[in-house]
């Protein structure tokens, strides 16, 4: 049983790691992408151009943490 849990426990210090390298980068990625003219943005969804730039960064965060693990 504890190993188990402790495997969980070590899946998610795992994630909160990889997290917080690349929530930085995405979020310096998501503020320069704002200083450029709308046509030549990346967006992260579709419906990010009224969400705040520490939003869009936690959700391309959130979208590419599964291929760190892949």
């Amino acid at each position: 049983m504890s190993s188990i849990h402790s495997g969980k426990e070590t899946s998610r210090l795992e994630f909160n790691l990889v997290f917080c390298l690349a929530y930085p980068i995405f979020l310096v990625a998501v503020t320069l992408s704002r200083l450029m003219p709308r046509q030549s943005r990346w967006s992260v969804s579709d419906h990010d151009d009224g969400k705040s730039v520490f939003k869009v960064a936690k959700i391309a965060t959130y979208n590419s943490i599964p291929f760190a693990f892949m």
